[in-house]
């Protein structure tokens, strides 16, 4: 199905333009039936003017491109059968749409054809196939499938890993400034403060109390709680220092460019996306698989129905 409605989006985007790269080198001296399709047949130089059409890896892809021919006709018999082919009529206003979106009259239309190897007729019946593909397609496909909110939610819930976020970290600290113009021996007697309230928190007294009367910090009024952050958000001296620590563990004195921290770890989390955010997301992709899958059954329906001989 994917390799079908690329192809199918492909080909009408160019069938919708006044750009089309045919040209008459897929030609070839002897043609010959490359498949059978009830009572239709795809020759050779049917299906070397579509590898131009498409510029396809003529070594790689002949095989899958003939097959999807196949699907194509499959599906332009159906549409007759149900009587959904497009008419003469509907044919007619879609080639006028496109001149009027083109700002192009006949003349300058037929001879933008022209200049791509393509008559005004040739266009017509890739424009005809398509046309009918795309009502088939959402009739026998598109029409049928849709996605309710408990699928969405089941593949979250299924899923939730990945719509994981960033690893988060909650830190208090207790902050010891450090002056910039401070001398060696200032500088030394203010890391000791941070060991002596060190010493104090491992010995069990209240962290919060703590922050409360030596932090300098501008948390201090928050019991020194820096909420969450990511990782990378984080001074790195304190990340580091995290990284060994289990929550409710405290380190220190810790430098960094402003003073002494100590520190203890509160939690460490690994947030998600809310469903809401991701819910538009996971909609799209359970509708495309549907839609592939519906895609393939139907098709495989019109084959089990039909008489297809590959020659190629």
């Amino acid at each position: 199905m994917k390799n079908y409605v690329l192809s199918f989006a492909a080909l009408l985007a160019m069938l919708l333009s006044t750009s089309h790269p045919m040209s008459a080198s897929g030609s070839c001296d002897v043609d010959r039936v490359v498949a059978v399709v009830n009572n239709e047949i795809i020759t050779l130089s049917d299906l070397q003017r579509e590898e131009t059409l498409k510029k396809v890896d003529v070594q790689k892809d002949e095989r899958l491109l003939l097959e999807d021919m196949i699907d194509r006709k499959l599906q332009m018999a159906a549409a007759k059968s149900a009587g959904m082919d497009v008419t003469d009529k509907e044919l007619t206003e879609a080639v006028t749409d496109i001149m009027k979106r083109n700002s192009l009259d006949s003349k300058q239309f037929e001879s933008a054809l022209a200049k791509e190897g393509l008559t005004l007729e040739q266009y017509k019946t890739e424009l005809r196939e398509q046309m009918t593909l795309s009502r088939m397609f959402n009739k026998y496909v598109r029409s049928g499938v849709a996605v309710d909110e408990a699928e969405v939610r089941a593949y979250y819930e299924r899923n939730i890993k990945s719509y994981s976020l960033p690893e988060e970290i909650r830190v208090r600290q207790i902050f010891f400034r450090v002056p910039e113009n401070a001398t060696p021996a200032e500088t030394a007697l203010i890391k000791e403060k941070a060991t002596v309230a060190l010493a104090r928190a491992k010995k069990g007294e209240s962290f919060v109390a703590l922050v409360k009367e030596l932090s300098e910090g501008e948390t201090a009024a928050l019991g020194g709680d820096l909420g969450f952050l990511q990782r990378d958000q984080a001074i790195p001296e304190i990340e580091e220092a995290t990284r060994t620590l289990k929550p409710g563990e405290i380190a220190g004195p810790i430098r960094c460019a402003g003073g002494f921290h100590i520190i203890r770890l509160e939690e460490i989390r690994t947030p998600v996306k809310p469903l809401d955010q991701v819910k538009e997301e996971i909609t799209k992709m359970l509708y495309e698989q549907k839609v592939e899958n519906t895609y393939r059954t139907w098709l495989q329906s019109l084959r089990s129905n039909s008489n297809i001989e590959n020659r190629l």
